[in-house]
């Protein structure tokens, strides 16, 4: 398990969480997912303004190493983590963990019950891990490609 520092995301992170983003999704999802599909769901062209607006509204924590931005996690303010993605030359070092315990905290602070996430075919074991349930197996619409996601749960009261 490897220490980092999580920080409340600034608007100046955008484009380094957004490389992360494309990086770690094009490569660790690779054995889950076909090209066309990592495409669509990290295109190498982000939406800046949609992310721009997204990231404002929710609460975003960024981890970093040695001052190396080496993950992000979402939360809304309803207690759904909405992503969660740590860099690709970083995987299995305890990072991700760190980002939800962040985001547990915060949960139990504002009395939230439960926390949700959608999660990936990669993401999935990870969540349960972490003790969440899958609720629902989807297949969600994104982009225009279909998708296998889980819908999960984890009581955090």
């Amino acid at each position: 398990m490897i220490n980092c520092l999580i920080k409340v995301y600034e608007e100046s992170m955008l484009t380094e969480l957004m490389d992360l983003f494309y990086e770690t999704v094009h490569t660790v999802c690779t054995g889950d997912y076909n090209e066309d599909q990592l495409e669509r769901w990290a295109p190498k062209q982000a939406d800046l303004v949609s992310w721009k607006q997204r990231l404002a509204n929710n609460l975003c924590k960024v981890a970093f190493i040695n001052d190396v931005l080496v993950g992000f996690a979402e939360l809304t303010r309803d207690g759904h983590v909405d992503t969660m993605y740590v860099h690709k030359d970083f995987q299995h070092r305890g990072i991700a963990g760190a980002l939800l315990n962040e985001l547990q905290h915060i949960a139990v602070e504002n009395k939230f019950r439960t926390l949700t996430t959608e999660a990936s075919i990669t993401a999935k074991p990870f969540f349960e891990k972490y003790g969440f349930e899958i609720t629902r197996v989807k297949t969600k619409l994104y982009n225009g490609k279909e998708f296998i996601n889980y819908e999960m749960k984890k009581q955090t009261i």
